[in-house]
């Protein structure tokens, strides 16, 4: 085990940003790394929100209850998928973001999975090929969907 703590102290963070920065923390981490967040009242929707998010891959442990409440999230060391197995998870997460691709005119084809580099290869086609947000797409899109359903990628290229 690493043993690396993040601490995020939320209490003097807006409302407003206090999710989008834990979950960019939370992104940073590796297997058996923990998130600490220290907030102003008990922070049960975030648990929701982990719980629909990442379902199996965290732990969530009180440290505190009140007046400050101090959680450890640790993010668990999930089984590597290879082969079939990867690319099912891969079709998983582009079927998850196709709908919103094809809202707007476009697509996403799985080019290739590179198993050993953990690298996928996608090309986005229809609007989503020229479009001036194609690079936003390809990673706020649809790498954050793969890297949800195979934690094992490692990143996520256009070709």
């Amino acid at each position: 085990m690493s043993g690396k703590t993040v601490t995020l102290d939320l209490r003097a963070i807006p409302v407003f940003e206090r999710h989008p920065r834990i979950f960019d923390a939370w992104e940073g981490l590796e297997a058996e790394e923990v998130l600490q967040i220290i907030n102003d009242h008990d922070p049960k929707p975030l648990h929701y929100q982990f719980e629909g998010e990442y379902k199996d891959s965290y732990s969530w442990e009180y440290v505190s209850k009140g007046p400050d409440w101090v959680v450890n999230i640790t993010k668990l060391r999930m089984a590597e998928a290879s082969g079939e197995e990867l690319r099912k998870k891969v079709e998983t997460a582009l079927d998850e973001v196709r709908p919103y691709l094809q809202a707007d005119g476009g697509d996403v084809e799985l080019v290739d999975i590179d198993d050993v580099s953990k690298t996928v290869s996608v090309k986005l086609v229809g609007a989503c090929g020229g479009c001036p947000s194609a690079g936003m797409t390809l990673k706020a899109g649809v790498e954050s969907a793969i890297k949800k359903f195979a934690p094992e990628i490692k990143r996520v290229d256009s070709v």
